[in-house]
């Protein structure tokens, strides 16, 4: 009986960190809601670096052309889910990606 509940507890814990984790990842947009398109192979590079290093989260990369972050700020705006996003897709400039004032 104590092991079944030490597994159920230990289940538990992981579940709500995975959960929580989920919740802060997504897709990054810049002050004009759009996402920041990227092409895959050395694209994948940029968007480590936008989500790293510009944005703050621990992960990113290409995914569906547009670059995914894991593990954002709180802060930081994003979208959940890759649909039609109404922006162009062409080239990016990191220095539009807006951020709450702290």
């Amino acid at each position: 009986m104590k092991t079944a509940f030490f597994i159920l507890l230990i289940f538990s814990i992981f579940y709500g960190k995975a959960k929580g984790a989920e919740d802060r990842e997504g897709f990054p947009v810049n002050r004009f809601g759009c996402t920041y398109p990227c092409y895959y192979g050395e694209d994948t590079e940029k968007c480590r670096r936008l989500c790293r290093e510009t944005l703050g989260a621990d992960y990113g990369y290409c995914f569906w052309y547009a670059c995914y972050c894991e593990n954002l700020p709180e802060n930081v705006r994003r979208i959940k889910s890759q649909g039609f996003f109404g922006c162009s897709n062409g080239w990016w400039v990191v220095s539009t990606t807006t951020r709450k004032p702290k």
